[in-house]
């Protein structure tokens, strides 16, 4: 077996040592290979993963993996351009495993998702740090010593009226909440009601090292870091979170917003939605956002009746955070919080549209829009 190396077979090379692979090979037999998903530090089952082949001109290789429920209903994603870009080329796997024939020499990249790494976000956040209102710093250094980036936007002239905390990727998989994220940015630097009253602060990888080394994230042994905001955090981000953010918030912090991803498929895994809270009055205010994102629901992807999943159905019951308080359940209780809510945001696709970097961005633009409206009434 290989963990984040390469082999060489028959003249072509398999790896996943760069930042987001993933894959675990176990056999190689003429154009075959055998593989499945690297599930270090995680409890069961998962599935997110992702190689690169290269030196395969000409060939037609077959991927199959051991391990089922290992593709979204789009079948693998791919980048040509070393991670940067990704599209679903409508490659159809026959039960666990797919087929691609390579027309020359240079990488090819796959994946069960569309993976967005430290690269990407500093390359599309360049442009905006020339921006006054614009600030990127640390929240705190991960084990491994890398940067967790804390972004802030601030009004012109600082006079904050609200602030709003928005964080993504507390399981390293769910990478569709960074795509999301950049729309959001982008919303915010172009409405001059929000540049003038509201200050943003933006967490984009929860799970740096997670997200770096391509892990699973999900359930993550000792503790997940969704589960990690009662009692002692064991990480980093979250220890930092808790401990900035209340005295960030200066009793200002209305709306706190956690972007996910949910199941790679299935029913209740191809819609947007945002779980319910147990408490009845937090639960209220995300009702209330659900509607007014059903109104501001401008882009391609669309919201439906799916939209508000109440609590007490399907996977939302308290069972489901015995091991630690998530950041929704930690959030709510901050002083002055108004909304806190977690969003599912599906891999590729969302009731029969088909999910793309560009309009998982605009449907980042329409959750700008939608706690715009919420912190104006």
């Amino acid at each position: 077996m290989f963990l984040h190396g390469h082999i060489v077979a028959q003249d072509f090379r398999i790896y996943s040592d760069f930042p987001s692979g993933n894959i675990l090979i176990e056999k190689t037999s003429n154009d075959t290979v055998w593989m499945r998903p690297d599930l270090r530090d995680t409890k069961g089952e998962w599935f997110y993963w992702c190689f690169a082949v290269n030196q395969a001109k000409g060939k037609t290789l077959t991927f199959v993996f051991t391990r089922p429920n290992v593709f979204t209903v789009k079948g693998p994603a791919t980048s040509f351009d070393s991670g940067q870009n990704w599209e679903w080329p409508g490659i159809r796997p026959i039960k666990e495993s797919f087929s691609y024939t390579f027309k020359n020499n240079a990488e090819v990249r796959f994946s069960m998702g569309m993976p967005f790494t430290q690269k990407q976000f500093s390359l599309f956040i360049q442009p905006f740090l020339k921006s006054d209102l614009v600030t990127l710093d640390v929240l705190a250094k991960t084990k491994a010593g890398r940067d967790i980036e804390r972004l802030i936007i601030q009004p012109v002239n600082h006079k904050v009226k609200y602030k709003v905390l928005i964080t993504a990727r507390h399981h390293a998989c769910e990478m569709m909440g960074n795509y999301e994220m950049e729309g959001m940015i982008q919303a915010i630097m172009t409405d001059e009601w929000l540049k003038n009253n509201v200050e943003f602060c933006f967490i984009p990888f929860m799970d740096k090292d997670g997200v770096e080394n391509g892990d699973q994230g999900k359930n993550r042994i000792p503790r997940d870091h969704n589960r990690d905001y009662s009692d002692k955090s064991v990480h980093e981000s979250t220890a930092a979170l808790r401990s900035w953010v209340p005295v960030w918030s200066e009793q200002k912090l209305a709306v706190c917003l956690d972007l996910h991803c949910p199941w790679i498929k299935g029913e209740n895994n191809e819609n947007i939605y945002l779980p319910g809270a147990e408490d009845p009055k937090v639960a209220e205010q995300q009702l209330l956002f659900c509607n007014l994102l059903k109104n501001n629901n401008q882009g391609e992807l669309k919201v439906s009746d799916k939209l508000f999943f109440p609590f007490g159905i399907g996977w939302n019951t308290a069972a489901n955070t015995t091991q630690g308080f998530s950041f929704t359940q930690w959030s709510s209780g901050l002083k002055g919080v108004k909304l806190s809510m977690t969003l599912e945001f599906p891999y590729s696709n969302n009731e029969g549209q088909t999910i793309t970097p560009a309009n998982s961005r605009a449907f980042g633009a329409d959750l700008t829009q939608a706690i715009k409206k919420y912190l104006q009434q």
